[in-house]
């Protein structure tokens, strides 16, 4: 049963291309029904983009359904009900790929399909790859198999299962694994505690009628954000929109305001026994600023120095100079505002590797950064985003998170404000980063929590 409109009650708006330019090489060509539209034009591709993006805010609730929803999806549509008939005529479409994925943006989960095929300047005979690849993907998230106005039962059995499966395997990767659960036990009682994919208990008491339900609400209700990249005409653009016009939208819901900021009134400290030989050791630190402060750029080149790279006062001093941590660097998630030091080290020298971490956190707040830090951090960055230009994804997700962040910087505007930042900037950054929780990954010894 497609989820599609009634074109008859003539609510939808009709929309024809109008670019919106900005300081952005992305450029918005319009917005109806909660569903944005956006055009990354490059001439340096052969190939041609389709990124659909639906958000939803974060909850136990809806996270594991949403998590079922693009893989029961991309299982087939109502033409191409198998994966074999999907194969077949993906291979028509010279070998046109579909993607889903599910992922979050601080507290925002992320339900995304894709699809990629060669620019229709490639084809033979001028072949119109855009229109029917676009068509196809547009098909895949409107019209899926169903059978008694449910999801096909083997389809949904079999991704239930696959989704339980991957929610196990987060483990697998112990240093991940340390740090998701390092910033889930920060924020416990806040949205961004729920696991993208959501929970195993949920998923296997999950029902087909209950996932349908919430297929509807999230194709009904959800913002949606739409990029287009590659060298596509403007009437091919507003062809493509206008087919949206048959999903059937209403009351589409707001995105919360993330809560960055919070008041830290002591230390809480987590240990988590599990079968390892080495501990991961996770400091889990408030940056207290916004993706769309003027001060994430310090932030930014804060943590570069931190433990950005071999160049960081975490990997030459925690790693190299005390041969404390086979690994140890530290991550930003912008959406959030938080910061994590991790490091994979001996059981045993956990209370060492802790101080030393903690001075590398001193020494910047104390205006301990040399000119080499300052540089070196400054060029991974300018190395890292002019890099970033090479791949289409890439683009569309910077995109998109400036979008989200409420921010319109380019890929240029960014490098300049990075250059921008002085060593004064950095240390008055440091004073506002307070730490949350120390979450410890240790063997099978014993577990508690503690508090300072």
């Amino acid at each position: 049963m497609p989820v599609l409109g009634d074109r008859t009650r003539g609510r939808k708006e009709e929309m024809t291309v109008k670019r919106e330019e900005s300081s952005s090489s992305v450029v918005k060509l319009g917005q109806k029904n909660g569903i944005s539209f956006y055009h990354v034009k490059s001439d340096k591709f052969k190939t041609v983009r389709i990124d659909i993006f639906i958000l939803e805010p974060l909850s136990k609730k809806n996270a594991t359904p949403n998590a079922l929803i693009p893989y029961v999806l991309k299982r087939g549509c109502r033409n191409y009900p198998t994966q074999q008939e999907l194969f077949f005529k993906l291979e028509e479409l010279y070998g046109a790929g579909i993607n889903v994925a599910v992922y979050k943006k601080g507290e925002y989960q992320v339900v995304y399909l894709n699809t990629g095929f060669v620019s229709d300047k490639y084809t033979v005979n001028g072949e119109k790859l855009f229109e029917k690849a676009g068509g196809l993907l547009l098909e895949i998230l409107t019209d899926p198999v169903t059978e008694n106005g449910l999801f096909l039962k083997d389809y949904f059995e079999q991704e239930r299962e696959n989704l339980v499966q991957r929610i196990r395997s987060r483990v697998n990767n112990k240093m991940f694994y340390s740090l998701l659960r390092c910033m889930e036990e920060m924020c416990k009682d806040e949205p961004f505690a729920v696991y993208e994919d959501g929970d195993e208990e949920s998923a296997k008491t999950l029902t087909n009628d209950e996932l349908m339900i919430r297929y509807r609400e999230l194709m009904a209700h959800s913002p949606v954000y739409v990029y287009i990249s590659g060298d596509v005409s403007d009437s091919e653009l507003e062809n493509f929109i206008r087919r949206f016009d048959a999903i059937e939208r209403g009351n589409i819901i707001s995105l919360p305001e993330i809560q960055v900021k919070k008041e830290i009134k002591e230390v809480r400290r987590i240990e988590e026994p599990m079968d390892v030989s080495q501990g991961k050791l996770c400091i889990g630190f408030r940056t207290q600023t916004e993706a769309n402060s003027p001060e994430y750029y310090p932030l930014a080149v804060y943590n570069g120095i931190l433990g950005g790279g071999v160049h960081s006062k975490l990997f030459r001093n925690v790693r190299e100079k005390e041969s404390l941590a086979y690994s140890a660097f530290s991550s930003i998630e912008k959406f959030k505002g938080l910061l994590v030091a991790v490091s994979g080290i001996e059981i045993s020298d956990r209370e060492k590797a802790e101080r030393i971490i903690m001075e590398q956190f001193n020494a910047i707040e104390n205006g301990d950064i040399t000119d080499y830090e300052m540089e070196a951090t400054k060029k991974s960055f300018v190395t890292g985003l002019k890099s970033m230009q090479d791949s289409q994804g890439a683009m569309v997700d910077f995109y998109l998170s400036q979008h989200l962040s409420g921010v319109d910087d380019s890929i240029d505007t960014v490098i300049s404000k990075l250059l921008a930042v002085t060593k004064e900037d950095v240390v008055r950054v440091s004073k506002r980063i307070t730490r949350d929780t120390v979450y410890f990954l240790t063997s099978l010894s014993g577990e508690g929590e503690r508090r300072e």
